[in-house]
């Protein structure tokens, strides 16, 4: 097993986001972590799974059963995405590229995955998502000039414009609506990567402010066909609207796979 100092902060991976997507919809989160433990340990991509091997990426991925990290292992090579040589007795780690075209992941963004971060997967998970989609709001901003959305006007202007430094809304019905993801799973991915300080996040109100009586009435029949949440604050309802998110990271780019 490499030492952890010689790695620390010289090695990253370029993981596609297609890739971390496809692990939070079809829940393979965890193993994934552990194909790019693999993937920043071992560069020259095998690897000979011994025991003491074993010890050490559970240590790394704190998964306290060697069992639990057998079972991802295996998970893994079900996928194909490692490989045993019988003749060497090696596993062979499989390349993202080689995986983005066995699944089609065309899209070219990634994430860079180093070893100060891979562990925080749910945190990459949703820094890759809400960046994804403040992303592409700013693609349709650019295409359309303008966007409005409930009050709020959003503008493209050519001249020195920098989307990336710029807020946007991303609701959670969004992630839902778009990846499936559940509104609460949604929501504690916001707060993962807010955690870990791969996205900012701006709560916002409306200007509007009414006391409980009318907070209780539009509870009661309006609430649900508004779409939206009154909250409470000091001592004023307000109506919550949509998170405003702000990446802290870029985007990386894998090569195009062509057709």
């Amino acid at each position: 097993m490499k030492k952890w100092k010689d790695i620390y902060n010289n090695t990253y991976v370029k993981v596609p986001v297609a890739m971390i997507i496809d692990a939070q919809q079809k829940h393979y989160s965890k193993e994934l972590r552990l194909f790019l433990l693999l993937k920043l340990l071992y560069k020259n991509g095998k690897v000979k799974l011994t025991t003491g091997a074993l010890i050490e990426l559970g240590r790394l991925t704190q998964i306290k059963a060697r069992k639990t990290t057998i079972k991802h292992l295996n998970f893994l090579k079900e996928k194909g995405w490692i490989r045993l040589n019988s003749q060497t007795g090696f596993f062979i780690i499989g390349s993202f590229d080689m995986i983005r075209i066995e699944n089609n992941w065309l899209n070219r963004l990634s994430f860079q995955i180093s070893i100060s971060n891979y562990y925080k997967i749910k945190a990459v998970t949703g820094a890759v998502i809400y960046g994804y989609l403040h992303k592409d709001f700013w693609r349709k901003v650019k295409r359309d000039k303008s966007v409005q959305i409930k009050g709020s006007t959003y503008h493209f202007k050519s001249f020195n414009f920098n989307y990336k430094e710029r807020s946007a809304p991303v609701s959670v019905l969004g992630l839902h609506e778009i990846f499936g993801i559940s509104h609460s799973e949604a929501s504690r991915l916001k707060k993962f990567a807010q955690d870990a300080k791969f996205i900012k996040v701006k709560k916002n109100f409306s200007n509007e402010e009414f006391d409980e009586s009318k907070a209780n009435y539009e509870r009661k029949y309006f609430l649900e066909e508004k779409g939206k949440k009154i909250v409470n604050r000091k001592g004023k309802y307000r109506y919550q609207l949509i998170d405003t998110i702000t990446p802290l990271f870029y985007f990386s780019k894998r090569k195009n796979l062509g057709t």
